[in-house]
């Protein structure tokens, strides 16, 4: 029920991207509503598609929404995953520095501060483009305030994901999105710390590897 109130509040602030709300009712135990049909197709990330431009315009609007009176992501962000990991599963972190990737993680929520629109859990299913070239962002469930930068950045580890390397998505975002307005060592701290995220509450195993691989890969060049 609290991620449906997000997902219904959320029409306020983008309105004309998040589907439109049409009606919502308390009603008992029960919260009911009833947001606008939309019709589409999901975004193709892959390297050579046309829709990167479009997902990319879709981030710059996002990004330019400011909220602060939503949750800051920074209160979300507790640095703890790679500790817990390190004590139940340790053959993820095999030859990692725990020391070292605790010290980047408790960065993360710092780094992440800012009074703009975050959907937090953009891929490719959360874009319905119409055949007008349209694009709505569904599944606000988790909304927050954040920098404008941290939309894109979790957008680069779903095209890594989709077959961009690493660099190759970080020059997407660096020439498309807001990403310029990031320190380098800032996006190292959200590397991290969603690698760990996503490992500890994996539901694709492949995705929290590719989130793994990323952060290995800023490690490195940090």
């Amino acid at each position: 029920m609290r991620w449906l109130r997000n997902e219904a509040e959320a029409g306020q602030f983008v309105d004309g991207i998040a589907p439109a709300v049409r009606f919502q009712e308390d009603i008992g135990e029960w919260l009911v509503v009833g947001f606008e049909h939309l019709t589409g197709r999901p975004a193709d990330l892959a390297p050579t598609s046309a829709d990167l431009s479009l997902v990319a315009t879709t981030l710059n609007r996002l990004a330019a929404i400011a909220v602060p009176e939503v949750r800051p992501l920074s209160d979300r962000w507790k640095p703890h995953w790679w500790e817990k990991i390190a004590e139940e599963r340790p053959d993820i972190i095999a030859g990692w520095d725990v020391r070292e990737l605790t010290h980047w993680e408790e960065r993360a929520a710092e780094s992440v501060t800012g009074d703009r629109l975050v959907h937090t859990d953009l891929h490719e299913d959360q874009f319905i483009i119409d055949d007008d070239h349209h694009v709505h962002v569904i599944d606000w469930g988790w909304p927050a305030s954040g920098a404008p930068w941290v939309d894109s950045a979790f957008m680069v580890i779903r095209l890594i994901h989709a077959g961009h390397s690493p660099a190759e998505a970080e020059a997407w975002a660096r020439a498309r999105t807001p990403w310029t307005s990031a320190a380098d060592d800032a996006v190292t701290a959200f590397s991290v710390y969603v690698a760990g995220l996503w490992h500890y509450r994996a539901t694709s195993e492949k995705l929290a590897q590719t989130a793994r691989s990323y952060a290995e890969w800023r490690l490195a060049s940090s």
